[in-house]
């Protein structure tokens, strides 16, 4: 049943993107992780033991290596990442993630799957899945 003032799809997307997001972060800061916030997410996936040099990761995000640097000081001052020197280039300094990184990331995606459990509840698995695939067909370019 269509109706007619609708909420369009970009603003639920960005509301449920939201919520997902909080929901993440204050269940990190339960389990031990306070220092972790939204900002850091697009840092997230840097602790995945891949070292990268910082203009590697603001170019991932999308980011200036400047805003990324400030990330960066961040989650290095929290005990998730840690810099050392590039053994191919000793100018250049790769960004890593430490044990305590590690474990914030490996907590992160329980806490994702245990989100992603609950919307399997709520709309059942295949709902869950065909939305999920909606939603990659219309980011493909």
């Amino acid at each position: 049943m269509a109706q007619e003032h609708a909420i369009p799809l970009g603003m639920l997307a960005a509301r449920l993107a939201k919520e997902f997001e909080n929901e993440v972060f204050e269940q990190l800061t339960l389990a031990g992780y306070p220092e972790l916030r939204v900002r850091h997410s697009v840092l997230l996936s840097a602790l995945d033991g891949t070292a990268l040099r910082l203009g590697q990761l603001a170019a991932q995000a999308g980011m200036t290596p400047q805003a990324m640097g400030e990330l960066v000081d961040d989650l290095e001052a929290g005990g998730y990442l840690a810099r050392h020197n590039d053994p191919a280039d000793r100018r250049a300094r790769l960004i890593v993630a430490t044990p305590r990184g590690e474990r914030a990331l490996a907590e992160c995606l329980r806490i994702v799957a245990t989100i992603e459990e609950s919307y399997a509840t709520a709309l059942g698995a295949d709902r869950l899945d065909d939305a999920k695939q909606a939603i990659t067909e219309l980011l493909r370019p």
